[in-house]
């Protein structure tokens, strides 16, 4: 029992004391202490109203109607409905986004199987395609044995897997010898026998289940491996910076490497093909897209070489390994460049990537850490030490690494550690030089004729068209309309109209449209997600149930209290005459 509560109990009480003392006739006293008590309570329902009204009207939307937005409750009916009972497997996101506002509750789902399909869309040559496909079906749902055949754009088989009961998740592999836009094909071949013919055909006549062989397309997208060109210049020779050079002699990138033995002694060498440039370095003409440089160079480059770094740094992506003993000079570079370091103490730092297994050695860092990071910049790091730090904007890119025993790893058996974290800094510093912008894509499935929204950082305000490539000449671009912003970039949405791959706009990118009844069981998957998903968000956890009842409104139980009032003080003063 709160305070409240209690307050209005002994309210109760000092009424009904008052009331018993009253001088008047047994049936006057009786009625003031009824109204006594039906004000008190009045007063505790203002706080705690009571559920006593009939429950909320439903409205029950099938999911067959969701893809013909004509079938759907018009927005009159919804509003005067309190809750939205959505029965089936679903409706997908957009149609469920552009309703009016509504509770939604999920009711009974089909028997229908339902697949959760992944694979990687983009790669580069010489990585492995691989597709992923699980079972997602109800409990009592069965799942006839299927054969999944991987093929190549060309017809041929690559691997295949059989998806069931027994297999409830599989994994097929293909290499592209080809860049390029493409479409793998899944054949999907049911595989039925005498002991299974009586379960299959009874979950056939439940779930609607084509027994025939089909295909589905798998659009992947395979890009030509980047060749930087780079640069590393170090003032003195080490450990780190030798790992380092190994490192990129084993990945095949093109560079120089030259190594200050001197105040004018020099030591270079070249490997991958790269031509060897015995002087101007850091001139406009400079051949290497990543200059890795030493921060103890600083002090040793004249005033026409910093200049020329200067220049550089506009049109190229310069990568500064950070030592505990750069000079002043170096820290002025940093500030002027709108990137200040600040003296740290010299402390470690653990690998901030995926590790399987066992964690590699620590990293030292050196005495210098970020000053200010502004929002959007690049970094790397875990425990509130940064281990690399960089701005890359449309024409240049600037970063600072600020660990130094890297090499560590090589020597202790974490060569792929150490691999994944330069690729890690290298991709970060060359992002400029990508030609291809990464698209963020609203749907996992795309479809003809739905809204699909596209985003990107190379986006303005005018959206791009869509070029249907697969389609015929004559076929028109699908034009689109601004769908505000996202944390990829700028927004636009879509509806195509045919199936297949399509160009956006002068980008170079491009996506792919999958037609309206592609991946059927996937389709179903994804609509009892996104239905959970837009019904979990209107109604709250699943622990939370709807009362059956109403509580009374408020305002009535105020005008109620107010009636009450009225009425007892007409009678007290009737009293007083």
């Amino acid at each position: 029992m709160n305070a409240f509560s209690t307050i209005c109990l002994l309210g109760l009480a000092a009424s009904l004391w008052l009331g018993l003392r009253q001088r008047t006739s047994v049936s006057r006293r009786a009625t003031g202490i009824l109204l006594q008590c039906v004000i008190w309570l009045l007063v505790w329902s203002l706080f705690h109203p009571p559920a006593l009204l009939p429950p909320e009207k439903t409205t029950a939307l099938a999911t067959a109607v969701a893809s013909d937005p004509k079938g759907l409750p018009s927005p009159q009916e919804i509003n005067r409905a309190g809750l939205l009972q959505i029965t089936g497997d679903g409706v997908s996101r957009d149609a469920l986004r552009d309703l009016p506002p509504v509770r939604l509750q999920h009711g009974e789902i089909t028997a229908q199987p339902g697949w959760q399909v992944q694979w990687t869309r983009q790669l580069t040559l010489g990585e492995p395609l691989q597709l992923r496909v699980s079972l997602l079906s109800p409990q009592d749902a069965y799942q006839p044995p299927v054969k999944l055949t991987l093929q190549d754009p060309f017809g041929s088989d690559v691997d295949s897997a059989l998806l069931g009961a027994d297999s409830k998740s599989i994994s097929l592999q293909a290499w592209p010898k080809i860049a390029g836009d493409w479409q793998y094909r899944v054949h999907i071949q049911p595989q039925t026998d005498k002991q299974q013919a009586g379960k299959q055909q009874a979950a056939d006549d439940v779930s609607g289940a084509q027994d025939t062989d089909r295909s589905e397309v798998l659009p992947v997208i395979v890009r030509e491996p980047q060749s930087p060109r780079v640069l590393l210049w170090l003032a003195r020779p080490g450990f780190e910076s030798a790992a380092l050079a190994r490192w990129l002699r084993q990945s095949g990138t093109p560079t120089q490497v030259v190594t200050q033995l001197a105040p004018k002694m020099q030591r270079r060498e070249t490997f991958n093909g790269q031509e060897l440039r015995q002087n101007a370095l850091l001139a406009a003409d400079s051949p290497f897209d990543l200059l890795v440089l030493d921060s103890r160079l600083w002090s040793q480059l004249d005033k026409s070489q910093r200049r020329q770094i200067d220049t550089l740094a506009q049109t190229k992506s310069l990568l500064w390994l950070v030592d505990s003993n750069s000079t002043q000079a170096f820290i002025d570079y940093a500030q002027t460049r709108g990137m200040p370091l600040q003296k740290a103490p010299v402390v470690s730092a653990s690998y901030p990537g995926d590790v399987a297994d066992r964690q590699p050695p620590e990293l030292q860092l050196a005495g210098y850490q970020p000053a200010n990071i502004r929002a959007g910049d690049a970094q790397l790091g875990t425990d509130g030490q940064v281990i690399y730090w960089g701005r890359v904007q449309p024409q240049q890119a600037l970063g600072f690494a600020f660990f130094r025993n890297s090499y560590r790893w090589q020597t202790a058996g974490y060569a792929r550690e150490f691999a994944l974290l330069w690729n890690q800094l290298f991709e970060r510093q060359l992002a400029l030089h990508g030609t291809h912008d990464e698209l963020s894509v609203s749907t996992q499935l795309p479809r003809v004729r739905q809204r699909l929204t596209v985003c990107s950082s190379v986006f303005n305000d005018s959206p791009p068209e869509l070029h249907p490539t697969d389609a015929e000449e004559n076929v028109a671009p699908v034009r689109g309309i601004a769908a505000g912003h996202s944390e990829v970039g700028r927004c636009h949405s879509y509806w195509p109209r045919h199936s297949g791959w399509h160009q956006v706009g002068e980008t170079g990118s491009s996506l792919y449209v999958f037609a309206q009844d592609a991946w059927a069981e996937w389709q179903t998957a994804l609509l009892r997600e996104e239905t959970a998903q837009m019904a979990s968000a209107r109604l709250g956890p699943q622990a939370q149930s709807l009362s059956s009842m109403q509580t009374l409104p408020l305002p009535w139980i105020a005008l109620a209290l107010m009636t009450l009032l009225l009425l007892t003080w007409w009678r007290e003063r009737r009293s007083l005459r």
